[in-house]
């Protein structure tokens, strides 16, 4: 069973993992990695008679690439569902005569060759790419780090959207992230060359995001400000992650293709 570390003391080696919708109290005795336990992590849970009697980290590494799998099915099935719904409205590259004569739709069958659907015709594999880049680096990978009493904390993009939705801090933040994933599929639903410039949205989205959160996080550290008084200064306390540079070119590409087919159709 998996679980996240709500909190932790290191001074007596207890805290509280959530795991199944309940909450489980754990001392360093059931602990069997290696690494001290830290809050926010993802850990494996074994219980007996409603008891932890072994809690194990799950790796980055591991983490990714089940977040990368899950993320590459959802796409795959957003392609061939959409490639479906063209080839059932008559869209060009609809079917194809398999060899007893019939007719298969491109995008149902297991060894689909993603060229020939009509989706991929449409956008290009490298927009698709750069949008599947997009979505890992806004969902899993750490955005932005905050360091705070010596301890440091990163969170993925969407996720500090959905944090300052919460406090009241930004919920265009987050509105303008799932904007931004929705922007994929106006060229589908609009047959206009403008539909095209929605893939600006998820740049925009990003910029958008990081600006607000670390104007959230200079209003919240104003007392600390490093001003005359010679505390620490904002860029002190965060730092920006793997998560917004990589969003950040996925986004880059994603908004030079739009304006490319845009231009290209004008």
């Amino acid at each position: 069973m998996r679980g996240r570390i709500l909190q932790y003391n290191g001074t007596d080696g207890t805290g509280t993992i959530a795991a199944d919708n309940q909450q489980y109290k754990f001392d360093i005795g059931v602990w069997k990695s290696p690494t001290a336990p830290t809050v926010g992590k993802t850990v494996e849970l074994v219980v007996q008679d409603s008891q932890l009697s072994a809690v194990t980290i799950v790796p980055d590494d591991v983490l990714l690439r089940e977040k990368t799998a899950e993320l590459g099915g959802k796409l795959s099935t957003l392609v061939s569902g959409i490639g479906k719904t063209s080839a059932g409205t008559g869209g060009p590259a609809a079917s194809h005569p398999n060899a007893s004569g019939g007719a298969a739709v491109i995008g149902a069958a297991p060894g689909l060759n993603l060229a020939g659907n009509p989706i991929v015709q449409r956008y290009g594999m490298l927009t698709l790419g750069a949008y599947a880049v997009y979505l890992l680096a806004t969902l899993v990978f750490n955005a932005i780090s905050i360091t705070f009493l010596g301890s440091s904390q990163g969170k993925p993009l969407y996720d500090i959207a959905n944090l300052m939705s919460q406090i009241g801090g930004g919920g265009g933040v987050k509105f303008m992230l799932i904007i931004g994933y929705a922007s994929i599929a106006v060229p589908v639903v609009w047959k206009d060359r403008r539909a095209w410039l929605a893939l600006c949205l998820p740049l925009l989205a990003v910029l958008g995001a990081i600006w607000s959160g670390i104007h959230a996080i200079n209003s919240a550290a104003g007392g600390f400000g490093g001003g005359a008084g010679g505390g620490p200064g904002v860029s002190d306390l965060f730092s920006l992650g793997f998560g917004f540079y990589l969003s950040l070119a996925a986004g880059l590409v994603l908004a030079w293709a739009g304006v490319q087919r845009f231009s290209r159709n004008a």
